[in-house]
């Protein structure tokens, strides 16, 4: 399966986005992570779609899939966790 199957990430990028991508590889020669090699891919710094150019960088493809692959494992863990989280208080504990 691929990485990005069942994903809608695409289709919430600007239609601009060619053009800033190719802005922030020139911005940012070098990976804003490692600080050593040469950024191949644009990466967003805090997640979301916010994608103002303050908000993005050049990222080496290796640190991009580092940095990816924790961020989804938190939100996976955030919602394995509220999966599982009663909604109302165990009958034990409630004062009376």
């Amino acid at each position: 399966m691929l990485a990005w199957s069942g994903s809608d990430r695409a289709s919430r990028l600007p239609r601009d986005w060619p053009r800033r991508r190719a802005r922030i590889l020139r911005r940012d020669p070098v990976c804003g992570v490692c600080q050593r090699a040469p950024s191949t891919e644009v990466d967003h710094i805090t997640p979301g779609d916010d994608h103002s150019d303050a908000n993005l960088q050049g990222i080496c493809t290796p640190c991009h899939a580092s940095k990816s692959g924790r961020e989804g494992g938190r939100a996976a863990a955030a919602r394995r966790a509220s999966a599982y989280r009663p909604t109302e208080p165990h009958p034990g504990l409630i004062e009376r």
